[in-house]
């Protein structure tokens, strides 16, 4: 019933329980109807928002794989020059050089990652291609750059290990000038005109040229030696290097002293069986005469 404030007269209004259900029930309809066109919105909304992110993700991952490998080149530019340096370094250590095979630094096997498995699990093929190829490029300098620190560890290894005997070595030239006469086995004797072994070098140089030690030692004998040898001096630079130095017109050092690399130790002569100045230079090795141009490795080399 509906009762008015005013004079209109009260009016009677009756709903059945079947009209109830109806209006209801398109109450319900249209409240669905609105909440799933919502839901499609929405969701419509928040896929492109999605593919939108993932498009801003595409685009940055793709421009950082683009400045790896700009970064790669140069690290694989550095890595062969330290490649370069590992085998002077093996050289003058007098360890071998590393086998080319072993320095591809191949990987393969059960487990390893395929182009295949990668780009299968990528959302793009293309790009999953790129950063395949980047990952196993890198994963390849990385393991050369490991080869290259082991092998120059090594080198160093031996060279700190084997630092007193290369200190021993006679390796600078004792004098400036010309060789006059090699080492050999059988040779004319200038002034005896007989042959016989020529257990050192000569190098031609006018009287007072200096003469240096070739390596760090202690000297062992400094006066005048028979068998025409004149006046004389012997080094003794340990792990069985013996130097001597003869026809010296000027000994500087005495007897036990002990003389660096370098150092001048006496000064070019005549004395003994000469027909001119020269210095008469030998290289012994645990008593055996040596060829001392074998050992000689400054940059400077005798011209004959």
């Amino acid at each position: 019933m509906l009762v008015p404030h005013s004079d209109d007269p009260v009016r009677s209004l009756q709903v059945t329980g079947a009209k109830v259900r109806t209006v209801v029930a398109s109450v319900l309809l249209f409240a669905l109807g609105f909440a799933g066109v919502s839901v499609v919105i929405i969701g419509s909304r928040a896929g492109d928002a999605r593919a939108q992110r993932l498009e801003r993700e595409r685009v940055r991952l793709s421009d950082e794989v683009t400045e790896l490998r700009s970064q790669m080149a140069e690290l694989s530019t550095s890595i062969e020059d330290l490649s370069a340096k590992s085998e002077r370094y093996r050289a003058i250590a007098g360890l071998d050089e590393i086998d080319e095979q072993i320095q591809l630094v191949g990987v393969g096997g059960p487990g390893t990652p395929t182009l295949e498995s990668f780009v299968a699990n990528s959302d793009d093929p293309q790009l999953g291609e790129q950063v395949f190829a980047a990952s196993y490029d890198l994963a390849t300098l990385l393991r050369r750059a490991n080869l290259l620190g082991s092998s120059m560890d090594e080198a160093l290894r031996t060279l700190e290990e084997n630092k007193d005997r290369l200190a021993a070595m006679p390796t600078i030239s004792p004098s400036t000038g010309y060789l006059s006469s090699l080492f050999s086995n059988s040779r004319r004797h200038p002034v005896l005109k007989i042959s016989r072994p020529h257990q050192g070098i000569d190098i031609a140089a006018p009287v007072g040229e200096p003469i240096l030690a070739p390596a760090a030692g202690r000297v062992i004998f400094a006066r005048n030696q028979s068998g025409g040898y004149g006046n004389t001096v012997e080094i003794d630079h340990g792990h069985g290097y013996v130097t001597r130095f003869a026809h010296i017109s000027r000994i500087l050092v005495r007897e036990g002293e002990k003389v660096e690399r370098g150092q001048t130790i006496a000064e070019v002569g005549s004395t003994g069986l000469t027909t001119g100045p020269h210095l008469h230079y030998e290289v012994e090795l645990n008593g055996v005469s040596m060829d001392p141009l074998n050992f000689i490795i400054s940059d400077d080399a005798l011209p004959e």
